[in-house]
């Protein structure tokens, strides 16, 4: 289950700084504003705007499976099996909001909550 939670924490970092690199990829953001106070905002793309929804849709849903992943490894619990699949509906649901398909992107966002539902369950 530890690997799963480090591969999370790291999916989560690389989410975290997507809106920044693909902002810089289309030369839309360079070193002053990522080096700087960021007072002034930046014109963000579609791709760029999406990738920051989707980072604030994966802070929202970190904040339930955190706990419930530190709780499955506290109490030994068989939740690691819920948890990759919870990463992986992660994972397919950036992939889809980036390229922009909706309606199964909602189908794997209520996959992943009810992996989180699954895991909660398996901990009482």
């Amino acid at each position: 289950m530890t690997d799963v939670l480090l591969a999370t924490l790291a999916f989560y970092l690389l989410q975290l700084m997507l809106p920044s690199l693909i902002a810089v990829a289309r030369g839309e953001a360079g070193a002053p504003f990522l080096l700087g106070g960021r007072d002034d905002d930046i014109e963000r793309s579609i791709p760029v705007r999406r990738a920051q929804r989707a980072s604030n849709n994966m802070i929202e849903s970190l904040i339930v499976f955190l706990p419930l992943a530190v709780l499955g490894i506290v109490s030994n619990a068989a939740i690691a099996e819920t948890a990759t699949i919870w990463l992986a509906l992660r994972i397919a649901y950036l992939i889809t909001y980036m390229t922009g398909v909706s309606y199964i992107r909602t189908f794997i966002w209520f996959g992943s909550v009810y992996c989180l539902g699954s895991m909660a369950y398996a901990l009482v």
